[in-house]
């Protein structure tokens, strides 16, 4: 079962979490580094609608970190939206380890 964690967005700005998956090491329980792993993580309104914003993941140490910039986060309208995060290893087994909702924040300030 995947862990939960809700994370705040605020639209037209640049965005940036990190979710830690692995130990101290680097390594997952089977010995694998996060090198060797894919991640995939959408943005939906429900989960039958279409994917509003993917996240670019990045891997570095022993974590990954969902990426969106301000054009992406400019198009969602503020309001609740729900995430996950699905990790496909070498085998092609996937595994949903995150789930939770997105909650998008109006900006007040305009930056030219």
């Amino acid at each position: 079962m995947a862990s939960r964690a809700n994370i705040y967005i605020d639209k037209g700005c640049d965005f940036r979490t990190s979710i830690e998956l692995f130990n101290e090491d680097g390594e997952e329980y089977d010995g694998a580094t996060v090198d060797v792993y894919e991640f995939y993580s959408s943005i939906r309104k429900v989960y039958s609608s279409q994917s509003l914003v993917n996240f670019t993941i990045e891997k570095a140490n022993n974590d990954i970190t969902l990426v969106l910039t301000d054009q992406q986060t400019d198009i969602l309208k503020p309001g609740k939206y729900q995430y996950d995060v699905i990790m496909k290893k070498t085998t092609g087994e996937l595994s949903k380890i995150v789930e939770g909702l997105v909650i998008v924040v109006d900006t007040i300030t305009e930056v030219p």
